[in-house]
């Protein structure tokens, strides 16, 4: 995980490129802005009036110079004027936005609202409009009219599939901002309660300082629900349709290629019909093609296996329970995850016979999985112990479940429960399986606590009501 210095919630990525280099860097620079706007913002320093002025003003010369940049490619390419007309009105559309943010004097209002417009500003105007001009572009290179390349783009943008997941993710970006939002709102209030209390109960610090983690967490996760049900919602319909076309497609192209080896069989090895396959790449297709719907349907697949965990956030449902013992599930959580551990980790079992609790044994047997699961990983390639440990305490079940790996900076423990978050490298986890773990055990009535130090291991201790 990034430190503070250097936070950077826009990351640019491939799909970002136009291919125009000049279009491009002025385009990274705008990301850049955008970065250091999210962490002045988020140092918790006011900006001043004057520091708001600066950036204000730098926006306004880069839009200046990008802009006229932008339509000079365009000309000298000799892209469409209807598209030309509707690249100028976006970039009018930007600059009267940013214009508008001059006259406010509170500048700890306009950062989020600008940092907000900016972003997705950035994104939708490279994703649409940017990449529109540079396939257009391209095409008049290869030889097509201004005309056609334009109506090749309308006729792609007017797909109601792309249309559809497009107004979702725009309508999911303002629905994260005014999220975030309401956390911060949330946040500040809280630290400043905590704060009063600290004041009068100073010979109870540290128990105070638990009580404020345990209330962050809560208000966290409260918001985290909002969210989720929010982007389920909004994500629901557009899957649908598109994992719906997608098996329609799938049946045509089969379709399809069954009719292109009965033409195949009907022409007798035609000249004219080998040099149109040929043209077309007929063999490559038939390779190519079920493999980018196989792994378009695998995608659609994992986008649904997120909306449902989210809706799991966002509307827990009611748990069956069963008096279960408690020492048999971690004996089967154990077991369950042997395959996963690397050569020359261990597990020690540090408990005897456990009382049986009124749980959902299932879902408290993932947990415990999780748990064991996420030791195992922090170890990582190296040899370690993972030790598991259970006791009766005041009236409450404790276990615990320590590895002997990497460990945790402060910033990491504060976000590990949260949905998504991972230290992971991409594609190599979702970040479900200890805010899973959390919210199950908060529906048992319990909680989770960890200690963490880095370079000393971690402990997760789940303490669950005996009653």
């Amino acid at each position: 995980m990034s430190r503070q210095g250097g936070f950077a919630p826009f990351v640019w990525a491939d799909y970002f490129e136009t291919g125009f280099g000049e279009v491009d860097s002025q385009h990274r620079k705008l990301v850049d802005l955008v970065n250091a706007l999210a962490r002045r913002s988020a140092s918790g320093d006011d900006l001043q009036p004057a520091e708001l002025a600066h950036v204000l003003d730098g926006l306004g010369q880069y839009a200046q110079y990008h802009f006229a940049a932008e339509e000079a490619l365009m000309l000298g390419a000799g892209v469409d004027p209807r598209h030309c007309a509707a690249h100028r009105r976006a970039h009018a559309d930007f600059v009267a936005q940013v214009d508008s943010m001059r006259s406010s004097a509170e500048p700890a209002r306009v950062v989020p609202e600008l940092h907000n417009f900016v972003t997705s500003w950035l994104t939708f105007h490279i994703l649409d409009t940017d990449r529109s001009m540079a396939r257009q572009m391209r095409a008049l290179d290869a030889g097509a009219t201004p005309a056609e390349a334009y109506e090749a783009e309308a006729a792609q943008g007017s797909d109601p599939g792309n249309a559809a997941l497009i107004g979702a993710v725009r309508r999911l970006l303002a629905l994260v901002g005014e999220r975030n939002k309401e956390l911060a709102r949330i946040n500040a209030s809280l630290e400043q309660r905590v704060a009063a209390r600290t004041a009068e109960l100073t010979d109870a610090n540290r128990s105070l300082r638990q009580t404020q983690q345990r209330l962050l967490e809560a208000d966290k996760m409260v918001a985290v629900g909002q969210l989720a049900a929010g982007v389920a919602h909004e994500i629901n319909n557009p899957l649908g349709f598109v994992a719906s076309n997608l098996g329609t497609l799938r049946d045509y192209a089969g379709r399809l290629l069954t009719l292109a080896g009965e033409a195949e069989r009907l022409s007798g090895g035609a000249a004219a019909w080998q040099a149109a396959t040929a043209a077309a790449d007929l063999e490559f297709i038939r390779e190519d093609l079920p493999v980018l719907l196989e792994e378009s349907v695998r995608g659609v697949a994992r986008v649904g296996e997120i909306v449902l965990a989210l809706q799991g956030f966002a509307r827990p449902g009611p748990m069956d329970t069963a008096r279960v013992a408690i020492g048999a599930l971690l004996d089967g959580a154990i077991d369950a995850t042997a395959a996963h551990r690397r050569p020359g980790q261990q597990v020690l079992r540090r408990y005897g016979e456990l009382p049986a609790l009124n749980v959902n044994p299932t879902l408290i047997a993932e947990t415990f999985k999780a748990l064991i699961d996420n030791a195992g990983l922090a170890m990582g390639e190296a040899g370690g112990t993972v030790t598991v440990s259970a006791r009766q305490l005041d009236g409450e079940l404790c276990v615990e479940v320590e590895d002997t790996g990497c460990g945790m900076d402060e910033a990491t423990r504060a976000r590990i429960f949260e949905p998504f978050f991972t230290t992971r490298d991409v594609g190599q986890g979702r970040g479900l399986g200890l805010s899973s773990a959390y919210r199950i055990v908060r529906q048992h009535g319990g909680r989770i606590e960890v200690d963490s130090s880095p370079g000393q291991g971690s402990r997760f201790r789940v303490i669950l009501p005996l009653g």
